[in-house]
């Protein structure tokens, strides 16, 4: 690990930024401090689509993502195109959404942005398109809400391969501080609305034991984007997670293909977990990170759109 007076960052504002966090809060101060923005486009599917085709297409978030950091890349700098530190000041909107930024700790650092489709919630034969912005991300939220309107625009990538404009219709923008934290119930489902993909323990319904530990790895990157060391006994945490009655057999697996032009758009299998999982026991210590994990997704590939659940309270 590198000192404190020899980060690597030079020239790096974007990642010295990342590396040297000026607040620290544990889990349960962290909804306090979480900050986010929102961008929604009301789109019709294209001619020979349903609405269904699509937001219920776990492929499709990853493809709204793909046509995004096009437009994004459109308009970086030249080093920022090949992958460097953008020199420019402020730095162009692609190098913190789409470059590749140091692990911190030994822990990969997340995207600091959410994608999902949804049917949009008037009843209408729309799609809400919706693009989450994480911490000091939204410092960029004018250009990538532009980047936004320009891909849909542009075309997106259909299931397929072909590729079909989506004109918005409306486009809107809120802007969030702080996640209200609700009382930790006796016992919660959460309904997975893309699939789970969790790196250790695989498709299997016993990894979804592994859930937290993600949850926690990815939220610790994230608070990152927020300025914000979390301090947290991960360990007991951990234990205390094996206290839980966790019953995921409502899972199924799903498994289907994505593509990766940095791969020469060649199909890459994915597989993942679909369903309800209902959590029964002390869910105290772990609610902040249910709470904020329904916003940031959980899992592998959370910046494509997977691993998206909703929360419901239970009683026992």
């Amino acid at each position: 690990m590198r000192e404190d007076g020899d980060s690597g960052m030079d020239g790096d504002p974007i990642g010295a930024r990342l590396a040297a966090p000026i607040a620290v809060a544990d889990l349960a101060k962290l909804p306090q401090r979480w900050f986010h923005a929102e961008v929604v486009a009301l789109c019709r599917p294209p001619r020979g689509w349903s609405v269904g085709d699509l937001v219920w297409n776990p492929a499709f978030p990853g493809r709204l993502r793909g046509a995004w950091g096009r437009q994004l890349l459109n308009t970086a700098s030249p080093v920022a195109r090949h992958g460097g530190p953008c020199p420019w000041s402020p730095p162009c909107a692609y190098d913190p959404l789409f470059r590749e930024h140091p692990a911190l700790m030994g822990l990969e650092t997340p995207k600091p942005y959410v994608i999902a489709a949804d049917p949009a919630p008037d009843g209408l034969d729309l799609m809400a398109l919706r693009l989450t912005l994480f911490g000091f991300a939204t410092d960029w939220l004018e250009s990538a809400a532009d980047a936004w309107v320009l891909a849909l625009r542009g075309g997106v990538a259909m299931p397929n391969g072909l590729h079909a404009a989506l004109e918005p219709l409306d486009r809107r923008i809120a802007v969030h501080e702080g996640v209200a934290a609700s009382a930790p119930p006796a016992a919660a489902r959460l309904h997975f609305v893309t699939p789970l993909c969790l790196r250790r323990g695989g498709t299997t319904h016993g990894g979804v034991g592994s859930l937290f530990t993600s949850l926690g790895n990815r939220l610790s990157g994230m608070a990152r984007w927020l300025d914000t060391t979390v301090v947290a006994d991960w360990r007991s945490l951990k234990e205390h997670a094996a206290t839980l009655t966790i019953d995921a057999s409502s899972l199924r697996p799903l498994a289907w293909h994505r593509h990766s032009a940095r791969q020469g758009d060649a199909p890459i299998r994915m597989e993942g977990l679909r369903g309800t999982v209902t959590l029964t026991g002390d869910l105290g210590p772990l609610w902040p990170l249910l709470t904020l994990g329904a916003l940031t997704h959980a899992g592998s590939h959370a910046a494509q759109g997977l691993g998206r659940y909703s929360m419901e309270p239970l009683t026992v």
